[in-house]
């Protein structure tokens, strides 16, 4: 077989495609669970409907296909109805799956005779059938969105109002008579030999489920499919009906039939129009369907999905070959050794590579006067060695974002082939594959649900919602990541089980989509970096242009040769800052483990500075603000609303009040929830334990759990029955005994526009008061307050049912439905949300204080990223700027953006904004972006960089990582966060706590400024390391300081001092300051060269001439006789001069460099202690940093140990000298110390003053 085109790909049509075909699953022949008291027989003519079915059309009648045109007219979201009724589908609640589960949600009932078994939880009993029934009409209004705002509320009532009318007044038309057709089950075949759809063998299977047993049986016993009821005439419903009302009441059956024949008769004449719209709407979903089989070329069941023949196997197999395997390509890697050694390709290390090549050829030249030059070479290449080494194995981790992908896919799933369920590799699916998918599993492809169950998934790493998303072959949105038909790869199933299609494999899946944004995104240089580098740069023109001079100079001068070339290399070398290399590189270390301990875990060093110059941290809400776990926030009864939070609330709940109670007991009871018990969890807070069960209910468990212990209050009212949660009725329902024997108690839970519906009274101080208008407006204000602030909100009632009706054996039962679902007692609500976490709040205003705009970017509803938005301080004002658009009719961006400074955005409005439209947004500075994509959340990012921001991003979801990769700074949730993220990233928060920013941003700035120090003491030695040079090649004077000496200060008195830097504590509250301006506030600038250079370094040469010319004053040299004698004097072989031979005019120059090299090392304690501190004074800073005092010691014990050591002063070229020449260059440290307090006074004085503006650096 051959494949043309690949189908790979998810299109608009996939989304698009309405599935009411599918969701009409045929349950026609259900009646073996049925008990039906009818003898009738329907005429031959006529399709008969199971019992179930005809019941479930007293009740309701769908909406959502019977008023398509209605939709098509009138709906604003283009032709997708979000308060359509989706009870027609036979996943969602009671309606239509053939099967009792999805009537009585856990209930599971066998009968047999008139003995029934009913089996709850893990009890069960044997109870006597009760003949008393009451008639109940569930409630068949449109589900509301979680994020429900109380505005839409009116526009949905008018809305079923409308349905109500047109309903009614199809009802007065009845027609009398129609001939029913009968719709066989249908495939389309492509790409598989069978044309008609065989029964799947158990025994190929894995064990079925109740859903598929029942499914199965109506399977084997028939081919025809039962006519949706949205789409049958209206003599088939009267005749529907008619058969319900016998099946219930088989003693007015006469009466029933007489008066649904005078309906006929009286609707005869509009039944042809109703029947040829229904046709209609029947033939356009049929065709939608047929081109998703043509298009994905494979065979679905329409009728019965889990009952498809799917793909061939050998088909199958061709289109793997085509497609390739169902897995993200990975990236080349990178071997390790080509990684070490671009550690050696660095601009520094190139520095000191070349340094040390020099010095080897300097010595290869003469190897007599150049072997001070072999060991400077020898130690320059052992420098580069061991920093890059370090180097390296910190920075070993490579990025991994692809391997962090992988691990979202699973291993195995469930395909249907050939008509049977098999289990393959993920690896192995193709598009088309008909895959099942339980809870617990992760979705193993991007899928078309095409029937589903209950079936809920957790997008929380791929969009950022907290709940779970409930899943079903209903299209409900354009957008692919709303609609709930489509389910992603990687995502986890959490309740529920599916049937799906396979749309996208691999790479064209939307987490492959994103795993190629992540991979593409080139992460920017850090701005620590691009200093470094530019630094680099100036150094090396710098001593190669000296290096230049001095050669020039040397040969104009008739200098020898040989020493021209030996000094030069010396020249340049001595510009090279040896030590700061390793100090940068040990600096940045030793901050990264201190930002460890403050739980910042920094895996590339050079990040570390760019916290500190962040100007716009960009977090997500979902796990990084919030602690993505659901909470009980606010309770409202006694028309009051409390809060949940004793530690904030003035208004906290009472514990004893007595409607309290009601409500706590609701909450316990009417929850499905439990604890986890695999491991032991005494020891762990409430809020952390791990639950069994949905979101909420766990909220609601933890709450009650933390007033009294749940599983003993359980066991005090033990649960008797109980009807859990569905999308139709929106309500659970459990009913309860007080003790072993006492008399039942229902609870109730669910939506508050419902629960309250149901309810004729309210429980107000513990008294039932009548549900009066003014108790209505008190629940519809607080209700609207409690959800506009974002916060699931869910309504509590119950009711005691009467020992008279509902004895001690008395049974209930889900299809009968004779239990009360009216004249309840309202009790309060309870308002659920993921809270903010602790200490955020207050992070948050501290980054304000540093002048840093924090924005939050996330993918969930608007409603709910405002909310917490103002909880957290990210925006401050009561109103934004959509706010006053809305209030005022009038489009967002027509507004003066002045009038207000925050404003919400949602990823929809991000496509079509103009440069003009991103200027105004992005300049205010309490911003939220919301409902954004990966692609849209890298978009937000690339345009702030655009303006010049130094970005952060926080993220913990797959749906962060091209984000967290593009940012300047990359943050992952180092707990809640995926390992994508955490790869993407430059650091990652151990704790999951944003306020740990905080700590990384003064770190960040801390080392900004160490740094600074460290560069300026570093610089300050290469004056009175290059002027001896200087003054050999211009002055012909002997040369006052070796090359070994130089690298004696580099490497050896100056190493500790530097270092030290790293452990100073700040001068003053950094977090005052704004952030630095990463265009003007260089690591390096002119005012600090002019002040190392020409202030420190000057005065440490002059210490150290000081001390070279009073050294030849005491064997009879003045300064004169100095004089261009370098050629000629004070070397081997040279003739007597002064009195002195050769070997003693060489003694008398070792001993004038000694005395210089003494020099420098003193006079640089006190450059050391001016490099302290920028502003305040030295004695205000103290002297707490013990490393940086042991520094300073350390100088002068390392430069006594080369003088005096015998056998290393011979090593280093020194001498032993008098002790005057360690005491003439105190003064020099003296006055470098005292000079600049008075420098740094002045400054703190005169802040504003041009010499404040040219002296601080």
């Amino acid at each position: 077989m051959n494949i043309k085109n690949s189908t790979n790909s998810l299109t608009n049509e996939d989304i698009n495609t309405t599935t009411n075909n599918t969701n009409n699953q045929s349950d026609s022949n259900n009646t073996n669970n049925i008990n039906s008291s009818s003898s009738q027989v329907p005429p031959p003519q006529q399709q008969q409907l199971p019992p179930s079915a005809i019941r479930q059309s007293q009740s309701h009648i769908p909406k959502q296909t019977s008023f398509h045109d209605f939709n098509l007219c009138h709906n604003p979201y283009n032709e997708i109805n979000p308060f359509a009724d989706t009870s027609n589908n036979p996943n969602n609640g009671a309606s239509g799956s053939g099967n009792p589960m999805s009537k009585s949600g856990g209930l599971s009932k066998s009968r047999s005779g008139s003995q029934h078994e009913i089996e709850l939880g893990s009890s069960s009993s044997n109870l006597k059938k009760s003949k008393s029934m009451e008639s109940v009409e569930f409630i068949s209004e449109p589900q509301i969105p979680l994020y429900y705002s109380m505005v839409k509320e009116k526009e949905r009532q008018r809305e079923v109002k409308l349905r109500n009318r047109i309903k009614n007044k199809l009802k007065k038309n009845r027609s009398n008579t129609t001939t029913t057709t009968t719709t066989t089950t249908t495939t389309t075949d492509v790409g598989a030999s069978p044309s008609t759809i065989v029964p799947i063998d158990g025994n190929d299977k894995e064990p079925m489920s109740a859903i598929d047993l029942a499914q199965d049986d109506n399977k084997k016993k028939t081919q025809h499919k039962r006519k949706d009821l949205a789409t049958q005439t209206t003599e088939e419903l009267t005749k529907n009906n008619n058969n319900n009302n016998n099946n219930n009441n088989n003693n007015n059956n006469n009466n029933n039939n007489n008066n649904n024949n005078n309906n006929n008769n009286n609707n005869n004449n509009n039944n042809n129009n109703n029947n040829n719209n229904n046709n209609n709407n029947n033939n356009n979903n049929n065709n939608n369907n047929n081109k998703l089989i043509i298009k994905l070329k494979t065979n679905i069941n329409i009728n019965d999905p889990r009952h498809s023949f799917g793909l061939s196997r050998e088909f199958a197999s061709e289109r793997l070959e085509i497609d390739g395997k169902n897995a993200l390509t990975p990236s080349k890697p990178v071997p390790k050794w080509v990684k070490y050694l671009k550690e050696f390709l660095g601009l520094f290390p190139i520095m000191l590579e070349v340094g040390g090549i020099l010095s080897i050829i300097a010595f290869g030249i003469d190897t007599e006067t150049g072997k001070d030059n072999l060991y400077l070479g020898i130690i320059l290449w052992i420098v580069v060695f061991l920093t890059c080494t370090f180097s390296y194995i910190q920075n070993s981790k490579s990025s991994g974002v692809m391997e962090g992908f992988k691990k979202l896919a699973p291993s195995s799933t469930k395909v249907l082939r050939d008509d049977n369920l098999i289990e393959i590799d993920s690896e192995d699916l193709v598009v088309g594959d008909i895959v099942i998918v339980r809870a617990g599993d992760k979705v193993p492809a991007d899928l078309r649900v095409i029937a589903s169950h209950h079936f809920k998934v957790d997008n929380a790493s791929l969009t950022g919602e907290t709940e779970p998303q409930t899943r079903s072959p209903n299209c409900t949105d354009e957008n692919p990541l709303e609609t709930q038909n489509l389910t992603f790869y990687g995502t986890l199933a959490c309740q529920g089980d599916c049937v799906g299609v396979v749309i996208a494999t691999g790479d064209r899946t939307v987490i492959g989509k994103i795993a190629k944004l992540a991979s593409n995104s080139k992460p920017n240089s850090t701005p620590m970096k691009e200093e470094i580098e530019k630094f680099i740069k100036i150094i090396s023109i710098v001593a190669f242009s000296l290096g230049a001079i001095f050669l020039a100079i040397g040969f104009g001068r008739s200098v020898e040769w040989i020493l021209v070339i030996i000094y030069t290399i010396g020249i340049v070398v001595s510009q090279v800052p040896e030590a700061l290399l390793p100090t940068l590189t040990v600096t940045l270390n030793l901050t990264a483990k201190r930002m460890s301990k403050k739980n910042v875990l920094v895996k590339n060093l050079l990040t570390v500075e760019t916290l500190g110059s962040t100007t716009t941290i960009a977090s997500d809400k979902t796990g990084t603000l919030t602690q993505n776990i659901m909470t009980v926030v606010h309770l409202w009864y006694d028309g009051t609303i409390y809060s949940c939070n004793s530690l904030t609330a003035s208004n906290f709940f009472n514990a004893q009040a007595p409607t309290f109670k009601k409500l706590y007991q609701i909450a316990a009871l009417c929850n499905r929830t439990v604890f986890d018990k695999s491991e032991n969890q005494d020891d762990t807070p409430i809020q952390l334990r791990k639950c069994i069960g949905d979101a909420s209910e766990s909220a609601l468990l933890k709450f009650c759990e933390q007033v009294e212990n749940v599983e003993q209050y359980r066991d005090r009212f033990p649960k008797y029955f109980e009807i859990p949660f569905n999308s139709v009725n929106k309500w659970q329902m459990s009913v309860h005994t007080i003790g072993d024997d006492g008399e039942f108690f229902m609870v109730m839970k669910g939506a508050p526009e419902r629960i309250i519906k149901i309810c004729n009274r309210i429980l107000i101080e513990g008294e039932e008061q009548e549900l009066d208008e003014k108790h209505l407006q008190n629940f519809q204000s607080s209700y609207e307050h409690l959800a506009g602030k974002g916060e699931r909100v869910l309504g509590l009632a119950y009711l005691p049912l009467d020992p008279q009706q509902y004895p001690n054996n008395y049974i209930f039962d889900m299809e009968e439905k004779n239990f009360p679902t009216k004249d309840l007692v309202f009790v309060g609500l309870t308002a659920l949300m993921d809270p903010p976490r602790p200490g955020v709040p207050e992070a948050i205003r501290t980054c304000k204080e540093a002048g840093i705009r924090v924005m939050m970017v996330t993918g969930d509803h608007p409603l709910t990223g405002t909310a917490i938005a103002k909880q957290v301080g990210i925006i401050e004002t009561d109103e934004t700027l959509n706010d006053i658009a809305a209030r005022e009719g009038v489009d967002l961006f027509s507004l003066d953006f002045s009038r207000g400074s925050s404003i919400a955005i949602t990823g929809s409005m991000l496509d079509d904004l103009t440069r003009e439209q991103w200027d105004k947004i992005l300049a205010l500075r309490q911003l939220v972006f919301c409902r954004t994509s990966p692609e849209q959340k890298l978009q937000i990012i690339v345009q702030l960089q655009k303006r010049g921001d130094i970005v952060a991003v926080t993220g913990d979801g797959v749906n962060d990582s091209p984000a967290l990769k593009k940012a300047d700074l990359g943050c992952a949730m180092g707990i809640t966060g995926s390992d994508v993220a955490k790869e993407a990233a430059s650091i990652v928060l151990l704790d999951d706590n944003f306020a740990s920013i905080v700590h990384g941003v003064e770190e960040g700035r801390m080392i900004f400024d160490k740094l600074k120090k460290s560069i300026c003491y570093t610089l300050s030695s290469n004056i009175p390391e290059a002027i001896p040079f200087f003054c050999f090649f211009v002055l012909q004077m002997p040369v006052a300081l070796s090359g070994i000496l130089i690298l004696c200060i580099d490497l050896g008195t100056d190493l500790i001092p530097v270092i030290s830097y790293a452990y100073e504590p700040s001068e003053t509250d950094l977090m005052k300051r704004k952030p630095r301006n990463v265009k003007k506030d260089k690591l390096v600038s002119l005012r600090l060269a002019i002040f190392s250079y020409l202030w420190l370094g000057c005065w440490q040469c002059a210490a150290g001439f000081l001390n070279y010319f009073l050294t030849f004053k005491d064997y009879g040299y003045s300064g004169s006789d100095l004089y261009n004698v370098s050629s000629t004097y004070f070397k081997d072989g040279a003739p007597d001069y002064g009195g002195h031979d050769a070997a003693k005019q060489v003694q008398i120059l070792n001993e004038a460099q000694t005395a210089y090299f003494v020099a420098i090392v003193v006079s640089r304690m006190g450059a050391g202690l001016s490099c302290k501190t920028r502003i305040i004074s030295i004695f205000q800073q103290g002297f707490s940093n013990m490393v940086f005092n042991f520094g300073i010691c350390s100088m002068l014990a390392i430069a006594l140990f080369i003088v005096h050591v015998p056998g290393v002063r011979t090593f280093f070229g020194c001498t032993i000298i008098s002790y005057k020449y360690w005491l003439i260059p105190i003064p020099f440290a003296v006055f470098l110390v005292a000079s600049n307090e008075f420098r740094l006074w002045l400054i703190r004085k005169y802040p504003k003053s041009i010499f404040a503006d040219l002296c601080a650096w």
